[in-house]
């Protein structure tokens, strides 16, 4: 006779952030009983979960006041639907806090992931002192911590916290099933010519959409050289919020709307040389930039394609490393666009062969879900 599957509740800020989801179908692939709780908000939906849903409240971007009364007037209802679930799942600190919340006496083990260490979260005097007064609380009460970089870890959960509550890495790469049946050379593929010597450079811009600096130093660079550049442009727009009507009058800019992960991404990468993932000038104290790697680097490796990276982030020093791609070292536009403006064919090709040659294990899973498994397995014995 076998036993029932664990049964999990996974609790997200948002629906349809593909890293959230991505999870969601790891856990399911692993074969846990997954459902989703969840709030409606106006966000990339990318990419939903394949297990049925909760809507638990509605919450609107940036309104943090209205945002807490929300997240209360939620409570009842996460709490019904933690009754019947064995392991809750939270993405985020604000989701476990509010799953501790609406589990009082419950007893139910709560699993915390971060995917971003926020600018309160280390930020100087009393505010920041507090909320890393409650991160610890919270974090110190949850019985697995699931991390998307090393850095989040050892940085700020052990030296800053010092909290020593299990915890594990499992970074923002590529599932099996997504690369299988993909080999080196269909990596490879790219458009047709030579970028600067047949066409124009192609710049890939995608995902949340919601870095204007990005957008000023992208728009200034086309507008620069009409016929050398294009770039392709894809993702919920935030800032600023009216790409789509921007792009109409730039002929060399490209935006192509919200997309699916991972179904769309083989067109998306197939048709740029390389991918922007390089953020403004970061400060000292720009801690979550120097820690965090988004899922942008995992499938520009993937898919073979250099990075434009920002010196002093986390992906720099890969990009450095592994020489797959350029940094940017300057914060004005136009000192931006002249770095930008020194790439040439013979520096993107080898960029572009390190890329492919790169080993697969640095951006699709291998036995990271294995390991998951067995350390939410392990918290069911211990119940």
């Amino acid at each position: 006779m076998t036993s029932s599957p664990l049964r999990i509740l996974t609790v997200l800020p948002v629906l349809g952030q593909p890293r959230d989801s991505k999870r969601v179908d790891m856990l399911v692939s692993l074969g846990f009983d997954v459902t989703v709780a969840a709030f409606n908000r106006a966000y990339h939906s990318g990419r939903m979960p394949s297990c049925p849903t909760l809507i638990i409240g509605t919450i609107s971007h940036g309104n943090y006041l209205q945002r807490i009364g929300k997240m209360v007037g939620a409570l009842p209802k996460l709490r019904r639907a933690m009754k019947s679930r064995d392991i809750v799942y939270a993405s985020s600190p604000d989701m476990a806090l509010l799953a501790m919340l609406a589990g009082l006496l419950l007893r139910k083990k709560v699993i915390l992931e971060v995917g971003d260490v926020r600018e309160i979260q280390t930020s100087d005097g009393f505010k920041g002192w507090i909320v890393r007064v409650i991160d610890r609380f919270v974090t110190n009460r949850c019985a697995l911590l699931v991390v998307t970089a090393a850095g989040f870890l050892d940085n700020y959960y052990r030296r800053w916290l010092r909290s020593n509550v299990p915890a594990i890495v499992v970074e923002n790469k590529l599932e099996a099933s997504a690369a299988a049946g993909r080999d080196q050379s269909t990596r490879g593929n790219l458009p047709s010519g030579r970028p600067l010597i047949d066409r124009p450079l192609r710049i890939g811009y995608f995902g949340l959409l919601r870095c204007q600096w990005t957008w000023d130093v992208l728009k200034a660079f086309a507008l620069k050289h009409p016929q050398k550049v294009e770039i392709i442009v894809a993702g919920y727009p935030m800032e600023p919020g009216d790409i789509a009507s921007q792009v109409t009058s730039i002929p060399n800019i490209t935006y192509l709307g919200e997309y699916k992960s991972p179904s769309d991404l083989p067109t998306l990468y197939g048709q740029v040389d390389l991918v922007w993932a390089c953020y403004k000038f970061i400060s000292p104290k720009d801690w979550n930039l120097k820690w965090a790697r988004p899922n942008r680097f995992y499938e520009s490796c993937y898919f073979g394609r250099p990075l434009i990276s920002r010196s002093g982030s986390c992906d720099s020093m890969e990009v450095e490393r592994l020489k797959i791609g350029l940094n940017i070292n300057s914060h004005d536009i136009p000192d931006v666009v002249a770095e930008l403006e020194s790439i040439t064919v013979d520096m993107v090709d080898k960029w572009r062969a390190n890329s492919i040659a790169l080993p697969i294990d640095l951006f699709v899973y291998t036995d990271e879900a294995e390991k998951l498994k067995s350390h939410i397995n392990d918290l069911s014995i211990q119940s």
